[in-house]
């Protein structure tokens, strides 16, 4: 096989692919809950619902980024290794961004779809401090995602340790 099989250029391409859809929605979801915090709980509960749909199918494709790291180290024959530096690091950064969206955003987000849920429909999200609370947790979540994606692409294109 090696980096230069067709498997290989397969395996790639789909885990590029995951990477766009994965981390471009990452990137993306941040917007829909920055107007969510500055609608009215009627328009927000429609954004964030939208917001929650999309980062789901984000969400799927980020998973299948770490399974097909392994193939693709896997399937480069000894060109990479699950031993180097900076696959290692990429693995563990990896299940940093995961851990960041799971603990802290998707939980402030469900949090915000609650009250936007149960506020009157006039009041703009950002007023209610229970909300308020939620959004330091998410723009903290949604930052470190964000700073652990470039970090993680900066470990896919120099390689540091190889």
């Amino acid at each position: 096989m090696g980096i230069e099989s067709t498997l290989y250029r397969v395996v790639l391409l789909v885990f590029l692919g995951a990477v766009v859809v994965g981390f471009g929605g990452v990137i993306a979801h941040s917007a829909y809950h920055a107007r969510a915090f500055r609608s009215p709980a009627a328009t927000a509960a429609s954004v964030l619902d939208i917001a929650t749909a999309a980062t789901r199918l984000a969400e799927y494709a980020i998973y299948a980024v770490l399974p097909l790291g392994i193939v693709l180290v896997a399937t480069s024959d000894d060109t990479f290794s699950l031993g180097d530096p900076w696959v290692v690091a990429s693995f563990l950064v990896w299940a940093l961004l995961v851990s960041a969206a799971q603990g802290a955003v998707r939980p402030a987000v469900r949090t915000m779809m609650t009250r936007a849920q149960e506020l009157s429909p006039e009041t703009v999200l950002s007023t209610d401090d229970e909300v308020a609370a939620a959004s330091r947790r998410l723009m903290a979540g949604e930052a470190a995602t964000q700073l652990l994606l470039v970090v993680a692409l900066a470990l896919l294109v120099w390689k540091p340790g190889a």
